[in-house]
């Protein structure tokens, strides 16, 4: 996980030009997440796995402006570009922590997203990581994440990615991106195909799991915890 810190350390001023690039349909993407919330749901505490520069942050802003916003990533330079980009928010807290060791408090968040960052951890820590969430979830707490997916087979996996490169390049992405973004997800990128994500959300304990949009390899994903629980207690609480 360190060359993944400096990977995006690194890329921490550039990256959310280089992502509106790379990404097909990402405005639609981040806008699917929100689709779906019940516009009675509102959460008072809410977690952003892998906030990068603040492009989901700000959606969570726009959407929930009274919320409490925790904003994690392993960059503390993308942090350091996230805070740059709200200054005067008084409801945003800066947590730079790794997914796989983040042991969140129980009943701590009403809803956690996520925005293409789950794939940098393998299947094991993502297994981790939704128990993690589901048990930090409040009663009819909810999950909504978008993330890269694999194929079910190695031809649509195969597939996705000549179409995602014929997309990149329509966007401005040039060889010399697209090379980069390879080799980045040659090394550190771990996609998992949608029944598995499913399956396991399951497994963690979500009582609701779907898949709510999908483009190539991009996926929105979600999952709602509807067995009750405890009060909410703080997250960072050791």
């Amino acid at each position: 996980m360190e060359q993944l810190e400096q990977f995006y350390d690194q890329l921490s001023s550039s990256y959310t030009e280089l992502i509106r690039k790379c990404v097909p349909r990402y405005h639609e993407m981040l806008f699917n997440m929100f689709r779906y919330i019940p516009e009675d749901f509102k959460p008072g505490r809410i977690l952003d796995l892998g906030c990068g520069t603040g492009n989901l942050t700000q959606q969570i802003q726009d959407h929930f402006p009274d919320a409490e916003i925790h904003a994690l990533d392993l960059s503390e330079d993308i942090l350091d570009e996230c805070r740059k980009r709200f200054p005067n928010a008084k409801n945003i807290r800066y947590i730079k922590a790794d997914f796989r060791q983040m042991n969140l408090q129980p009943n701590s968040y009403d809803l956690v997203m996520s925005s293409i960052a789950i794939h940098h951890i393998e299947d094991p820590f993502k297994i981790h990581l939704y128990q993690d969430v589901y048990k930090a979830l409040s009663k009819n707490g909810l999950f909504i994440f978008a993330d890269q997916t694999r194929g079910i087979t190695d031809e649509i996996y195969k597939k996705n990615i000549a179409c995602w490169k014929e997309e990149a390049i329509k966007l401005g992405s040039t060889e010399e991106n697209w090379r980069m973004w390879m080799e980045h997800q040659d090394t550190h990128d771990h996609h998992s195909p949608v029944g598995w994500h499913l399956n396991q959300l399951e497994n963690a304990g979500f009582g609701q799991v779907d898949l709510l949009s999908k483009y190539l390899m991009w996926g929105v994903f979600w999952a709602k915890k509807l067995r009750k629980n405890a009060e909410q207690t703080d997250p960072l609480r050791r």
